[in-house]
C-alpha cells in the first residue's frame, strides 16, 4: 500500500456470515484505491472461509484483535498512532462501543454503524448515547431506519444513509423451466428473520399448488436451528432442507428459482443484493429498504409482515408460471447494475471520508 494516502480503519466484531461483515470487506476493498485501509477484527471466532478468501485475494490489510475490552482497545490505539489513522469506520454496536471508546484517547474522526431498521432497547440506548456525545456521526444503511431512530431521538446532522451494494455482478440467467421448482431463503438464524411464518408459508403454499413440485431450501445458521428443525418436523415438512453455513452460498442461488424473505425487521438487505444478482425473482415481507429492491410486480412482490397467505399467493403466482420468474429476474438484475454498484457504493464512501479529512484540517 501507498504510505502517502490517507490512512483509514475499518472495524468489525467478527467474520461471520451476514451483511455487515460482507458490506465491510467491500468497503476496505473500494476504498483502498485512495486511502490506506487497516481492516479490524475484534473476534477471532466465527470465522467464514470465504471472507478469509476474500481477504487474501484482495490483499486486504487485516488485523486481529485479541483479549478483554482493554487489549483490544490498547491494539487498536497502538496502530492508530503508529499508522496516523484519521477516520475509523465501525459497522455494529459493539464496534461503535470500542470506536467511541478509541475517540476518548485520540483525535480521530469516529464512524458508527447502524445496519437494521431495529436494534433491542439496551445496544439502541448505546448506539443513541455514542452518536451524542462520542461518535461524529452514523451511518445507515437504509433510509426507513434512519427516519425511524431520528424520530426516536437521534441526531439528524449526524445521520447518514450509504445503501449496501454487491460486488461481481454477474451476467443474466435464463433458468429452464422444470417441474421442481425451488425456493430460497438465506440469512442467520435469529428471531427477526421470522422463519416460522416463512415454513407456515411453504405449509400453506402446498395446498395451492397441484401442477409443480415445491422444494424449500433455507441456508444459514445460528441460534434458532435446533427450533427452525423442530417446526420443519411438527409441520411435516418433507419438502424443507436446511443448509448450515455451506462453502459456497452461490451455487444455491444459481440452482434456486425464487428468492423468499419472511423477517419482520431489515434494514438494507444483503440477501436480497445476492438474489437479484443471480437474476431470482423475490417475495418479500415489507421491511426496511426493500421497497429499493423490490419493485412490486416488475421484479417481485411485497407483502404485508406475518401474512403467510398472501405470501403464499405471491410465490405461487411464480411457482407457476416460468415466463414471469424469467422476465422478473431480469428486471432484478437490471435494477442491481442501475442502482447498486461497486462504483456509486465506493464513490460515496470516498467522498464522505474525503470531507471528513476536510473537517479535520479546518
Amino acid at each position: 500500500m501507498g504510505k502517502n494516502k490517507p490512512a483509514v480503519g475499518i472495524l468489525i466484531n467478527s467474520l461471520d456470515m451476514g451483511g455487515a461483515e460482507k458490506q465491510s470487506l467491500l468497503q476496505a476493498k473500494l476504498m483502498e484505491t485512495e486511502f490506506e485501509v487497516y481492516f479490524f477484527v475484534q473476534k477471532k471466532k466465527p470465522q467464514l472461509k470465504q471472507h478469509i478468501d476474500f481477504i487474501k485475494r484482495e490483499k486486504i490489510n487485516y488485523i486481529q484483535l485479541s483479549g478483554n475490552i482493554v487489549s483490544r482497545t490498547t491494539q487498536i490505539l497502538t496502530c492508530i498512532k503508529r499508522n496516523k489513522i484519521k477516520v475509523l469506520f465501525a459497522y455494529l454496536t459493539n464496534d461503535n462501543f470500542l470506536a467511541g471508546i478509541v475517540s476518548l484517547f485520540v483525535k480521530i474522526k469516529t464512524v458508527g454503524g447502524i445496519r437494521s431498521s431495529y436494534l433491542p432497547v439496551v445496544k439502541y440506548y448505546v448506539t443513541w448515547f455514542l452518536q451524542k456525545h462520542l461518535l461524529d456521526y452514523v451511518i445507515f444503511n437504509n433510509h426507513f431506519g434512519r427516519e425511524k431512530f431520528i424520530k426516536n431521538g437521534f441526531v439528524s446532522s449526524k445521520s447518514i444513509v450509504i445503501q449496501n451494494c454487491i460486488n461481481n455482478i454477474h451476467d443474466d440467467i435464463n433458468r429452464p423451466e422444470r417441474q421442481k421448482v425451488r425456493i430460497l431463503s438465506v440469512g442467520r438464524f435469529v428471531s427477526l428473520k421470522d422463519y416460522y411464518t416463512a415454513l407456515k408459508t411453504i405449509d400453506y403454499l402446498k395446498s395451492k399448488i397441484y401442477d409443480k413440485e415445491i422444494e424449500y431450501i433455507i441456508v444459514g445458521d445460528g441460534e434458532l436451528d435446533q427450533q427452525i428443525q423442530t417446526w420443519i418436523d411438527d409441520m411435516k415438512l418433507e419438502n424443507v432442507t436446511i443448509i448450515r453455513s455451506p462453502d459456497n452460498i452461490h451455487d444455491y442461488y444459481i440452482s434456486s428459482d425464487i428468492y423468499f424473505l419472511s423477517s419482520i425487521s431489515e434494514g438494507m438487505p444483503n440477501t436480497i443484493l445476492e438474489a437479484l444478482n443471480y437474476s431470482l425473482p423475490v417475495v418479500t415481507t415489507d421491511v426496511g429498504d426493500v421497497k429499493y429492491l423490490v419493485k412490486e410486480g416488475i421484479n417481485g412482490f411485497i407483502t404485508p409482515v406475518k401474512d403467510y397467505k398472501m405470501l403464499a399467493l405471491r410465490l405461487s403466482e411464480l411457482v407457476s408460471d416460468s415466463v414471469k420468474r424469467d422476465t422478473f429476474g431480469k428486471a432484478g438484475h437490471n435494477l442491481l447494475i442501475n442502482e447498486f454498484s461497486e462504483r456509486k457504493f465506493q464513490e460515496e464512501y470516498i467522498n464522505f471520508t474525503g470531507k471528513l479529512l476536510n473537517d479535520n484540517l479546518t
